[in-house]
């Protein structure tokens, strides 16, 4: 894995998301348009959030909360199609995936401390 493999996941359920919008209904409404949008702004904050040891759930969070605001703009428009099931369903499927992949960690410099270095030689005093 590299480190990024959580950013290009949510990149994929962007995609995955448009796809099954214009699959499923042969057109992309107004409302799926937003939904694609609400992914794709998920997708730049889980790459935007910074690979912190002490912080492993954030870019899974970002993931759910695109989630959450995907089916808040479902419910809020008038109820649920197909259509939106299904892009709702790649949302939490890829919030699950991007929970469960692993970035991986960036390799480690090792300096090589190289040949002892000699102190220099003590001043020679002139008369």
């Amino acid at each position: 894995m590299n480190k990024y493999a959580k950013a290009a996941l949510a990149v994929v359920v962007t995609i995955i998301s448009a796809i099954v919008a214009y699959a499923s209904a042969g057109t992309i409404t107004n409302v799926d348009w937003v939904l694609v949008a609400i992914s794709g702004v998920g997708a730049a904050s889980v790459f935007a959030a910074p690979n912190v040891p002490g912080a492993p759930y954030t870019k899974a969070v970002l993931a759910v909360l695109s989630a959450v605001l995907a089916l808040l703009v479902t419910v809020i428009v008038g109820g649920i199609t197909t259509t939106e099931w299904l892009q709702l369903a790649v949302a939490g499927l890829g919030a699950i995936g991007i929970y469960n992949i692993k970035n991986a960690d960036p390799t480690p410099v090792v300096v090589s401390p190289g040949p002892p270095v000699a102190p220099p030689a003590p001043p020679v005093a002139t008369v």
